[in-house]
């Protein structure tokens, strides 16, 4: 019986173990390997129809459509890693035929050092016993007038 306990436990813990893998974005059809079209013959409306709608369209700029595809890996606890990226820019040309497609990669990007610093704000800074202790005599005693909000 405890052989049986130590094998579920032991089934349990490895369980934890297992690697989720997560799809975000644009789905490639079956068959098709990634986006593409014709330069100078497919439009906006061709385009659509085959690929749906982009990932982004820029609210200011509609002659650009991004399709992006990504895929995390998880484990457990760890941090989740992109396993691959790809971003398709499809841009028109002012009368909606395609006018370049240009493919990004994830190996293709940079990657950014973030600040640690920290913004100031005003006031005082107190200590850990200032803040534990700092409102003991503030409040009144009870039954003296100007109580607690919403009492009698």
């Amino acid at each position: 019986m405890t052989r049986i306990l130590v094998l579920a436990a032991v089934a349990a813990l490895m369980s934890a173990c297992v690697s989720t893998r997560a799809h975000h974005g644009y789905v490639v059809e079956l068959g098709e390997e990634e986006v593409t079209a014709e330069i100078g013959l497919d439009t906006r409306e061709s385009v659509l129809a085959r690929y749906g709608e982009p990932s982004v369209r820029p609210a200011l700029n509609d002659n650009t459509w991004y399709y992006i595809t990504m895929t995390d890996n998880a484990r457990a606890f760890f941090n989740t890693q992109t396993t691959t990226r790809t971003i398709t820019a499809v841009n028109f040309q002012p009368d909606g035929t395609v006018a370049a497609i240009e493919i990004v990669e994830l190996v293709d990007g940079e990657e950014l050092a973030l600040v640690d610093r920290e913004t100031p704000t005003r006031g005082k800074e107190l200590t850990f016993m200032q803040q534990l202790i700092g409102s003991v005599g503030r409040l009144p005693a009870p039954g003296a007038e100007g109580g607690a909000p919403g009492g009698p």
